[in-house]
């Protein structure tokens, strides 16, 4: 890699900063080596071990003192052993005389082809190949990229240790502040990538860094297998994220894997020959025309109204137009989707899903049945109620004779067989897991696999799920503060009656769900003090995140590294967790235990017991 001129110019606005090598200092850089150059330089690479020594070395090399002097002052950079030093001599030399030019003058290939035939010194820090690294760099703004190499003793050796370690702890702070690790596995990896970056901006000051620098390591990353092409990327994105929290960047140069830019939805769509195009026009102008607020709910609607445009072609390859609907063709549709309809045939064969729906053919589900009803009855409401301009063309609001609504209704059997089926957890083993929840500590948290949280994190999330019965998603969102010590007259439960004070319950606030706004359930006292002590020790320093459902910057309860709990941390994390510990199957005979499973055994338990949600509080209280 050679720095360019833009890299230069950045840097000269920062303190200045030289090189410990300057190629200006050397002058007589020819790029040709003299007959009698080349020479001594073959005698030198070709003499027998031993054979070159004392004064015919000393001789030669001050024949050669323009090659061997930028050679030696390299070498002093780094500590070394002086019987070393005429191995790495004679490796460069003999790529010389092969070439016939001075290494100041090879081309990346040649570096490439001398650093890799070079045998690697017993110390990463010294050796022949670690040499030729540095002379590579210094000599001709060439950084080598490869598996291996130790970037942050490179680093050390140009830059010096302490400037090294005073930038690194610079960028650390921040991210510390947030909730990254401080174990030396996780700070060697850091140190490792700003060493990178230190490198490929050719100056070690944080504040010359920049999204160049940034975009730059990015680039060389995939071109260095095992560590660094593995975890480099998710160490970089944290490089990034401590120098927006440091001002010297404005904003995020790489993108992680949830925040690229996807491909356009209405772009995906236009090279679809299952639909009519003007089908897919109309579709495009609902998604880009029709006011909402969740960005995933619009898009699943025109999920449903493609395979509609693909049954439609299919059935009725006239019909393009939904203004050419009318109440017979909807009772076709709906009678298609009910009776005929099965799972993937309407779906494109490049789909995932598309063989494994081939292979095993089944009818939709009431919930699929309904989705796609409620999908027409959206799309035609819409056209209904305004205007929309379709491939260039104003379309008035539609004009029907018959009700979308009714027309598209669900059958009231298919809404029947959609009412919920509770999969309640066996007694026995709800009880296992409850208790796994209340007696959780540092050492079984450290049997878990790829534990990434600390043990607050997890304690609080374990005992909210196994007693407050609450959906996976209300966890997640779950605010800072959610949690009330004191009973007040305007603390409603989820139907909106008023909750009854309680001397040995505390009061948990959901946030708006699917269904209703915020709301208060009861929660064991136990379970509160969880929740403030993972409070206590939440790094405070994350920036606030905007709530999906409310549009309003949120800091979560539930926030750690500025990142919301993943959709499924429940499900894949906290849950087996719990019933590894509590020595029961993730599977029983209804199926697999998930974060939804504990609201309806927690409903059906009380239910069945005839007990109080705030005695049920009680018990599990008296349980811990």
């Amino acid at each position: 890699m050679t720095t360019s001129n833009a890299a230069r110019q950045s840097i000269t606005a920062f303190p200045t900063w030289r090189m410990p090598i300057l190629p200006d200092n050397y002058p007589d850089r020819s790029p040709r080596l003299s007959d009698e150059e080349r020479t001594l330089v073959q005698r030198y690479a070709t003499a027998p071990y031993g054979s070159v020594t004392g004064g015919r070395a000393r001789n030669i090399l001050h024949t050669l003192e323009r090659f061997d002097k930028p050679f030696q002052d390299t070498v002093k950079l780094a500590p070394h052993t002086d019987t070393t030093v005429a191995a790495g001599r004679r490796h460069l030399f003999k790529f010389m005389a092969q070439t016939g030019v001075a290494f100041w003058a090879w081309s990346k290939e040649t570096w490439v082809e001398l650093i890799q035939a070079a045998p690697v010194g017993a110390s990463k820090a010294s050796g022949t190949r670690f040499w030729m690294i540095n002379l590579a760099y210094l000599f001709c703004d060439f950084l080598y990229v490869g598996a291996s190499t130790p970037y942050g003793l490179m680093a050390e050796t140009i830059f010096g240790q302490t400037i090294v370690d005073t930038e690194v702890d610079k960028l650390r702070a921040p991210l510390v502040a947030v909730g990254y690790a401080r174990d030396n596995k996780e700070q060697s990896k850091f140190r490792w990538l700003c060493s990178l970056c230190m490198l490929a901006n050719r100056h070690p000051s944080v504040e010359a860094f920049s999204a160049l620098t940034i975009s730059t390591v990015n680039d060389l990353l995939p071109d260095i297998s095992g560590t660094g092409q593995m975890k480099g990327r998710q160490v970089l994105m944290r490089l990034q994220t401590s120098l927006c929290y440091l001002g010297i960047l404005d904003e995020p140069v790489v993108l992680g894997t949830a925040q690229e830019q996807t491909t356009s939805v209405p772009a995906l769509w236009q090279n679809d020959p299952t639909i009519d195009s003007m089908w897919i026009a109309w579709v495009r102008a609902f998604y880009e025309q029709t006011p909402h607020h969740n960005e995933r709910t619009i898009r699943y609607i025109c999920y449903q109204l493609l395979l509609a445009g693909r049954w439609l072609k299919k059935s009725h390859p006239d019909i393009s137009d939904p203004t050419q609907w009318d109440e017979s063709l909807a009772a076709e549709y709906v009678a298609y989707t009910c009776n005929d309809a099965v799972c993937g045939d309407l779906m494109l064969p490049s789909s995932a899903k598309y063989r494994w729906f081939q292979n095993v053919s089944q009818q939709l589900s009431p919930g699929g049945i309904n989705s796609r009803l409620r999908a027409m009855r959206s799309f035609f409401s819409h056209l209904q109620r305004r205007p929309y301009t379709v491939d260039g063309k104003h379309y008035p609001r539609l004009q029907v004779t018959w009700l979308p609504h009714e027309a598209f209704r669900t059958p009231d059997d298919v809404k029947a067989a959609c009412q919920p089926n509770p999969k309640d957890i066996q007694e026995d083993t709800w009880f296992k897991l409850i208790w796994a929840a209340c007696t959780l500590t540092k050492e079984k948290l450290g049997t878990a696999r790829n534990a990434q949280y600390p043990l607050a994190y997890y304690r609080a999330a374990c005992l909210i799920w196994a007693t407050a019965a609450r959906r996976s998603d209300e966890i997640r969102r779950l605010h800072v503060g959610c949690v009330r010590r004191e009973w007040a007259p305007e603390m409603r439960d989820e139907q909106g009656q008023q909750i009854e004070p309680e001397a040995e319950l505390a009061y948990l606030r959901v946030p708006i769900n699917k269904m209703k706004g915020d709301f208060y359930v009861p929660i064991p006292l136990y379970v509160a003090d969880a929740i403030e002590v993972w409070e206590s020790v939440r790094p405070p320093n994350q920036k606030a995140l905007i709530d999906r459902k409310t549009r309003k910057s949120t800091h979560y309860l539930f926030q750690y590294r500025n990142e919301l709990m993943g959709t499924k941390f429940l499900n894949d994390h906290a849950i087996p967790l719990l019933c590894k510990l509590a020595g029961v199957s993730q599977t029983d005979v209804v199926g697999r235990i998930t974060s939804h499973r504990a609201r309806a055994t927690t409903a059906t338990w009380m239910h069945k017991m005839g007990m109080a949600p705030a005695d049920i509080g009680k018990l599990l209280e008296r349980c811990s």
